[in-house]
Parts: structure tokens; C-alpha cells; sequence
């Protein structure tokens, strides 16, 4: 799929969108962020990205939040909606080509975006590339040891998603970050199961537990916290 064909495919489905995320994924990625991520961070004043912002509902969350927030999206009606939901900024950009100066913002995030491009690693980079010294890249994203599964819900008809999917393996994350300058300072396990089947109860002790074993890079999802300490070029 070419960047063209991703962007019209968010389009046409821009409007429907919202409706087509599962309300617990959503529920759940919030709280990781915002609460298990970014819980210690204040974001009053802060310049936050929201890069791959849909709908805006993370652009919504960071503005409540006291942020000045950009809302970047492939498609120019889902960064309409975002900036609609959230206010603040919209900006219609591939996230492998950022039009942003180094070092522009405090915080970057990026939830359920890095998997919808045709190189996640160099969209690591970029993302990177516009988080200021000291600032903080926040990632969510499927693991890539469950994409067999969800590509044949795919041909099953399962699902309705029909765009790029190029899931990220738990190591090539904390290699992709490291290389583009940045410290891993969390990077955990969530959906010990697919969201979808539901027991969100059982769900959250079972990350629990498993959360500090190797169990956890198993889980449906992973969220990495990276802080920018070097430029790329710097890194060893």
C-alpha cells in the first residue's frame, strides 16, 4: 500500500472511525498513557504532539491537561475531527516526514499510530527527532508476536481495518528508540489477551502479575516511555 492509498483509505473511514475502536482499547490506552506513562509528567504548558491523532481523543485527554497540543493525521478529515475534539493545532503530515523542527516539543505521543507505517523505525526517528533534549516520546503499539493472528481475522472478514499493518517485534522497539537517541525508561506489556473478548477485570490482574516477567512481552500491545538524551548522530 503506497502512502496515497493509506491516506485515502483513512478518508473514507474518517467519519465511522470512532466507532470502529472497541470503547475498552480505548479506555485502556487512555489510562496507560496518561496515568501509567505520563503520571508523574505535568503537561500544563507543555507542547505535546499527538502524531497519528485519529479522532483526537489523546489530543482531548492532553488539552484537559493544560497542553498545547498538535494533532498530526495522514487524513485532512481526521485531523479536522481532532482538532474539532481537542482544539489546539492540526497539521496533515505523513508521520515519517514531520514538517517540525528539531527539538519542538516536551512530550510526543504516538498511540496505536507506528504499526500504519511503511517504516516503523524510521518514524521512530522522526518522532524522535522533534522531541526536545530531556523531552519524552511516549509509544503504544501491537506486538508483532500476535500479527498472525489478527491477519487471519483479516482474511476471515473479522475486521474492518484494511490499511498498512507492520507490527513491531518488543526488541525492535527498544532498538528502533535506542538508536534514535533515546534512554528506555518503561517499556510494559498490556491486553494480556485481545480486548475484544472482554473481562477487563481479570485482564488487569493478569497484567499485573505478569508485568515485571518476560511474560509481558507476550501481551497483545506494548507501551514504551523513551526519554531524548542524545541526537541521533550522538548515539553510540
Amino acid at each position: 500500500m503506497t502512502r496515497a492509498s493509506a491516506a485515502n483509505f483513512y478518508e473514507r473511514i474518517a467519519d465511522r472511525f470512532e466507532g470502529l475502536d472497541h470503547p475498552a482499547d480505548v479506555r485502556r490506552r487512555l489510562s496507560v498513557v496518561f496515568d501509567e506513562c505520563l503520571g508523574g509528567v505535568s503537561l500544563a504548558n507543555a507542547r505535546v504532539l499527538d502524531a497519528g491523532c485519529g479522532y483526537g481523543v489523546f489530543s482531548a485527554a492532553a488539552a484537559r491537561r493544560g497542553a498545547t497540543v498538535v494533532s498530526v493525521d495522514i487524513g485532512p478529515r481526521l485531523v479536522a475531527l481532532a482538532r474539532a475534539r481537542g482544539g489546539g493545532h492540526g497539521v496533515v503530515a505523513d508521520a515519517c516526514r514531520l514538517p517540525a523542527r528539531d527539538n519542538s516539543f516536551d512530550v510526543v505521543i504516538a498511540s496505536e499510530m507506528l504499526e500504519h507505517t511503511l517504516a516503523p523505525a524510521r518514524a521512530v526517528e522522526e518522532l524522535a527527532r522533534v522531541v526536545k533534549l530531556g523531552g519524552i516520546l511516549v509509544i503504544t503499539t501491537p506486538n508483532r508476536a500476535w500479527q498472525p493472528i489478527v491477519r487471519l481475522a483479516s482474511r476471515l472478514r473479522l475486521r474492518p481495518f484494511q490499511g498498512v499493518e507492520n507490527f513491531v517485534g518488543w526488541d525492535e522497539l527498544d532498538r528502533a528508540c535506542v538508536a534514535a537517541g533515546l534512554d528506555v525508561e518503561l517499556h510494559q506489556g498490556f491486553h494480556p489477551w485481545p480486548f475484544h473478548l472482554g473481562f477487563a477485570g481479570a485482564a488487569a490482574r493478569v497484567e499485573r502479575r505478569l508485568a515485571d516477567t518476560r511474560a509481558a512481552r507476550l501481551m497483545v500491545n506494548q507501551a514504551m516511555v523513551g526519554r531524548k538524551v542524545r541526537r541521533p548522530r550522538d548515539a553510540a
